[in-house]
């Protein structure tokens, strides 16, 4: 019991004064109307570093890839492409169409 209120007292007094800090992440304001080209789309080709042309706008969906219900690798393999037409597939719910839209990061443009 000793042991303990030691500990306690130690823990309290001894470090007063001591301030930690947290490092805020920098807020990044991503304009959906930034616009890239193919050979720039391409560039972002891992699940690591993972954009899509859909209707010619430009999604990153890097953080989404893990989180797809159909498996990373359905996304993975259209990644710096136009994956348009297996975007629009019967697998899609609805809902999908608005959601995908959170990831918005540009509007394809002619190179």
């Amino acid at each position: 019991l000793l042991g303990l209120l030691l500990a306690v007292f130690i823990s309290r007094f001894c470090f007063v004064g001591k301030k930690t800090t947290t490092v805020k992440k920098p807020v990044v304001v991503i304009d959906p109307n930034t616009p890239y080209t193919k050979a720039h789309v391409a560039t972002h080709d891992s699940k690591d570093d993972l954009w899509v042309i859909i209707d010619d706008k430009v999604y990153d969906l890097t953080e989404y890839v893990d989180e797809h219900p159909g498996g990373g690798d359905a996304i993975a393999r259209n990644a710096g492409k136009d994956a348009t037409k297996g975007f629009k597939g019967p697998q899609h719910p609805s809902r999908v169409f608005d959601i995908v839209e959170d990831y918005r990061v540009g509007t394809l443009v002619d190179e």
